[in-house]
């Protein structure tokens, strides 16, 4: 089963897995095989011997062309349709991306990849209200390098189970008194209190909070989080391949 789906930036949604009968917009044949994770591994000889010491795999940025083919319907121009698509390519940004959707037989689906364009949208060639179809090629870059599984939450005691391809740094959304949040590690610290909605983000890039431990949770491993009254973590799982 494969249904994938364009949200673009300022919300215009197509099956691009459809027909021509049910969207304006499609993927050709072929046009998504190379949005897939860019993998590399850091691997260290075997001193005096043959082979390499397997390292941990990363995955840089995902950064490709996609071709999608436009069809305007019965009755309407396709200088619209290609208009609303160029725009909302054009407006993607890393806070406001276009997304594919992806659903597949894969377990952690639908899972998504999250994109922008990567440099300059190539220009128009022909006037498009003189067509009936048209493709249009767009430069994509998905930064996070690997497509996301929806945001899983839970209070209180908290079980984070990796079942995706790269380590997971959860979130903590709360309001109120606040309280003590004890890490996998054992190690605690104290999130203070908060008159509106307030977000924690573990991650050691963007964690902001004075005395906050930044803990993940490896692939394939599991970690525990204890919460005070009133916090809620929030997680999701980073998958290499989302296709199957």
């Amino acid at each position: 089963m494969l249904n994938v789906v364009l949200i673009t930036a300022l919300g215009d949604k197509w099956r691009l897995s459809g027909t021509d009968r049910d969207s304006e917009v499609l993927a050709p044949y072929g046009s998504l095989v190379e949005l897939r994770a860019n993998a590399s591994r850091s691997d260290l000889p075997v001193p005096g011997g043959a082979g390499v010491l397997p390292g941990v795999r990363r995955f840089g940025p995902i950064s490709t062309e996609l071709e999608f083919y436009l069809k305007a319907r019965d009755g309407e121009d396709l200088e619209d349709v290609h208009r609303r698509l160029r725009q909302g390519w054009a407006a993607a940004t890393p806070d406001n991306p276009c997304v594919i959707i992806i659903e597949s037989d894969n377990p952690l689906s639908p899972l998504t990849f999250e994109l922008v364009v990567d440099g300059v949208l190539p220009g128009v060639a022909v006037d498009m209200r003189r067509r009936s179809a048209e493709t249009l090629t767009v430069p994509v870059v998905c930064f996070d390098g690997v497509a996301k599984s929806s945001v899983m939450t839970g209070k209180g005691t908290v079980t984070v189970t990796n079942y995706g391809d790269v380590s997971v740094w959860p979130k903590i959304r709360y309001e109120g008194a606040g309280g003590v949040v004890t890490n996998p590690s054992g190690a605690k610290f104290t999130i203070p209190r908060a008159a509106e909605e307030t977000i924690i983000d573990l991650n050691p890039r963007v964690l902001r909070l004075e005395g906050a431990f930044p803990e993940s949770v490896p692939p394939g491993a599991t970690g525990v989080w204890v919460l005070p009254a009133g916090a809620q973590l929030e997680w999701t799982l980073g998958v290499a391949d989302p296709w199957s």
